[in-house]
């Protein structure tokens, strides 16, 4: 049973709120797959926590999931993969400008296509979880990683962006525990700068996520959670954007799925962006 003949079979149980979701997610599925919860909430006329619950409401585990449903919906319905309205007709337009957009798309589309759901959820609840984050990711993946950090040390104190840099990587490695989550940005590279770290941070059981553009790696071999961008070809800047795409994925999911905790938190944050990346490159 797909999606949409779910939600019609469940439609008289929900509340009127969720009674809009219901008739925006039939009427708009590619909106769904492309969009946050929050602009869901905003073009359906409800709110971001009444989308939420129309999601519990359907006995699924989140907006995520919800919106894992309509992608295959999709993809059973048109045999391709969603991309939004507004995209289409961007390819479709004859400006120079373009060609390069819709390898960005088509980029970001791919890394969907490749998402595995669990890997994904599973990553935000580590990430939640960890009592301090290592974020490690040197040349051409150095300002992913510095994207990343900024972005969950504006809502947690304990984040740590490393420095390539043996002196200090040495310090960082002895803060790390069993608790602790080491997050590789491993990308546009063959992984050796950093698989040392790696190697001695496993020793320590830390939990190692990672996202790389090529598989197998080494990294694959380490790694408790992998994420993999969907850039069929090695191509720094494609890989750039895809990687920040999910990147940002995480972060907010992460946020929207803990928003009271965040909420809290990032009042009470303190935020240290580093002196240089000259190490890093």
């Amino acid at each position: 049973m797909s999606i949409c003949d779910s939600i019609k079979k469940k439609y008289i149980r929900l509340s009127k709120g969720q009674r809009k979701v219901a008739q925006f997610v039939i009427d708009n599925p590619n909106i769904i797959a492309t969009q946050v919860a929050s602009e869901v909430g905003r073009q359906a006329g409800v709110s971001e926590s009444t989308v939420i619950r129309f999601c519990y409401a359907m006995d699924l585990s989140g907006f995520s999931e919800l919106q894992q449903k309509v992608k295959e919906y999709l993809i059973e319905k048109d045999g391709v993969a969603p991309v939004t309205t507004k995209a289409r007709a961007i390819k479709k337009q004859n400006i120079p400008c373009n060609e390069v957009m819709s390898r960005d798309i088509d980029s970001i589309v791919n890394t969907m296509q490749k998402m595995h759901e669990q890997n994904f959820n599973e990553t935000i609840d580590l990430l939640h979880n960890a009592n301090r984050i290592f974020i490690l990711g040197v040349r051409s993946s150095a300002p992913a990683a510095l994207w990343l950090y900024n972005n969950l040390a504006s809502y947690r104190n304990d984040v740590q962006l490393m420095s390539y840099n043996t002196e200090k990587i040495a310090i960082d490695l002895t803060q790390m525990n069993e608790q602790s989550v080491l997050f590789v940005v491993g990308v546009n590279e063959q992984q050796d700068d950093v698989m040392a770290v790696v190697e001695l941070a496993k020793r320590k059981k830390v939990k190692l996520v990672a996202i790389t553009d090529n598989v197998p790696c080494p990294l694959q071999k380490q790694a408790d959670l992998l994420l993999t961008t969907g850039t069929s070809e090695h191509n720094v800047m494609l890989c750039d954007i895809a990687v920040f795409s999910l990147l940002h994925s995480i972060v907010e999911c992460m946020i929207m799925q803990y928003k009271e905790y965040y909420t809290l938190a990032r009042t009470q944050s303190t935020h240290n962006i580093p002196n240089s990346l000259i190490e890093w490159v």
